[in-house]
């Protein structure tokens, strides 16, 4: 799913009154989601697939930090399919899972989980790479600023191509001779500021 479609890509281009153009605008739409994620620091969610901030499932691996606080690195975090804490960190799926009803996910738009007073499972270990958390992370639908970002974007790099002879090209992984900068004028670099993970800023 992108973060916009083409005809709300079109708002921008007001000189663009139909679909002839849509497939040139589908490319943009996908080269500015994957530059959106890379610059906020979103992760691939497996080995060759594109970052995106759009809701995805995702396997990660964090160091312990004990106590009761964790905090997953992807946000926001809408649901989590499991938890292991394990000293040996051969993540067999059972013999250290936590149990569900051990922790809440306190808040999402942080990725903070804690575990209960009550648990049975304490704290968290501290050591070095115990913790694999499955779980999904991202906007089920773009929020309304980062669909108004991504239109500037958009029309930026539209224009972009009409005056520096950017390459037009179908969709499907082609390169339509973009770099990530070119979907990032200030404006949008500035707005997406709020949307930044740490691992992005660190």
């Amino acid at each position: 799913m992108p973060l916009l479609t083409a005809a709300q890509a079109r708002d921008k281009l007001p000189a663009q009154t139909g679909t002839g153009e849509d497939t040139l605008l589908d490319t943009l739409i996908l080269g500015v989601g994957g530059a959106f994620a890379r610059h906020c620091g979103y992760p691939s969610a497996s080995a060759g697939a594109e970052p995106t901030m759009l809701s995805t499932a995702y396997t990660r691996y964090f160091d312990g930090p004990g106590g009761r606080d964790l905090y997953l690195d992807v946000w926001p975090v809408t649901a989590i399919t499991s938890i292991e804490d394990d000293p040996d960190r051969d993540f067999d799926g059972t013999s250290h899972l936590v149990a569900s009803s051990d922790y809440n996910l306190r808040k999402g738009e942080y990725g903070h989980v804690i575990l209960k007073s009550t648990a049975t499972h304490g704290r968290w270990l501290e050591r070095s790479g115990c913790i694999k958390a499955v779980f999904t992370a991202g906007f089920s639908s773009a929020p309304a600023t980062l669909s108004e970002l991504a239109k500037h974007a958009v029309r930026h790099a539209y224009d972009l191509r009409a005056t520096q002879g950017k390459t037009n090209a179908s969709q499907g992984g082609v390169s339509i001779g973009f770099r990530d900068e070119d979907f990032l004028p200030a404006l949008v670099r500035q707005g997406l500021g709020t949307y930044r993970l740490p691992t992005a800023i660190l």
